[in-house]
């Protein structure tokens, strides 16, 4: 099979888990040989007019360059091509055999895009309807054309749209990053979470589970990271140890000092926090939020509780706490197995199957 020439184009791109995941993939296609390259808006937020005083000042108070921006765009092993203004410009963009976009807004302007583009792929990532304009975001899922998703709950969502080309392309682990050694159980109690901002994440049904562990753990240490600082409203516990925008050397640290890697998510298309911390042999205790449900065994390295049951999260989580360390060690040992079945580059030889099938499909579809 001849190499293939890959585009993914992302909007503004920011620290999220869907940029980051679709830069490892597209690096995991390029180390198969595929000549790709990723296309994306500016970092920097716009600046809003200046009579609207109060946004200007925000935005002032962000900084004026990309710097003060950071993202997971600004390195790659592939081609990085960032666009010069705010559009989506396809001129702007390689001709190519496949291009992918993810995000809903971006899609439904890829979608359209010239035949020069190639063959044009919603790359699923989640249910973006969290963020309001459901019925925008599932106009957008309607579009016709071969869908990737990265769950099993997507899956069957996109199915239920009515898509019948659909290939299940995990994401993976970057096992470069976040291997890790077996380890014993922390001195002190420990969990960790993600601690975001967006409805999704459901951060303060998490605050509360923590909060009920306290009176059976009034010890415990929580571990924390996001992009922005917690905010008074969300009333966080005093015994969390909050690390903003932490470096990526340190979310391993992080992963590798918890007992229990906690998910309060509403909505998660894959959850690339809990396999990261499965890879540094922890436990996870996740609400049935999606994704999850792939990498998350009942007993085995983890629960799932009911999306937004704080006291069934407090009490999964108790029960990984109050394992002795020889049962803590096997529900750890077990998290890094079932993370070994999560590579990048495995991933990747999935995609490429089903870019072949597809293209020949198209290629057929074009002779008769």
């Amino acid at each position: 099979m001849k190499p293939l020439k890959l585009n993914w184009v992302e909007g503004r791109p920011t620290l999220s888990g869907g940029i980051k995941s679709n830069r490892l993939i597209a690096e995991a296609m390029g180390r198969r040989g595929h000549d790709v390259t990723i296309s994306f808006l500016p970092p920097a937020l716009p600046w809003p007019k200046p009579w609207r005083l109060k946004r200007f000042m925000h935005r002032l108070k962000r900084g004026i360059g990309d710097e003060h921006f950071p993202h997971h765009l600004r390195e790659s092993t592939v081609k990085l091509n960032q666009m010069p203004s705010r559009r989506l410009d396809p001129s702007r963009v390689p001709d190519a055999d496949v291009t992918f976009a993810s995000w809903w807004q971006v899609w439904s302007q890829v979608h359209a895009w010239p035949d020069c583009k190639g063959l044009k792929v919603h790359y699923v990532r989640g249910l973006e309807t969290y963020h309001g304009n459901e019925e925008r975001v599932l106009e957008a899922y309607r579009l016709r054309g071969p869908c990737v998703v990265i769950s099993s709950w997507l899956r069957g969502i996109v199915e239920d749209i009515g898509h019948a080309r659909v290939a299940y392309v995990p994401n993976g682990v970057d096992w470069d990053q976040f291997d890790s050694a077996p380890r014993t159980k922390a001195s002190r109690p420990t969990i960790g979470m993600l601690m975001g901002h967006g409805p999704a994440k459901d951060t303060p049904t998490g605050f509360e589970a923590i909060r009920i562990l306290q009176r059976e753990f009034p010890d415990l240490r929580v571990l924390g990271f996001g992009s922005r600082l917690i905010p008074p409203h969300m009333a966080p516990p005093d015994c969390i140890e909050f690390v903003q925008n932490p470096s990526q050397d340190k979310i391993p640290e992080l992963y590798q000092q918890a007992d229990c890697w906690v998910i309060p998510s509403k909505s998660e298309g894959f959850g690339m926090p809990g396999i990261e911390a499965m890879a540094c042999h922890c436990p996870i205790v996740s609400t049935k939020c999606g994704g999850p449900a792939d990498f998350v065994r009942e007993g085995e390295n983890g629960y799932l509780v009911e999306i937004g049951d704080a006291e069934a999260m407090a009490d999964r989580i108790a029960r990984v706490l109050r394992l002795n360390n020889d049962e803590w060690q096997r529900m750890s040992a077990r998290s890094y197995e079932i993370a070994q079945e999560f590579d990048w580059d495995k991933s990747a030889e999935k995609l490429e199957a089903a870019l072949y099938e597809w293209l020949c499909m198209k290629e057929q579809g074009s002779r008769s």
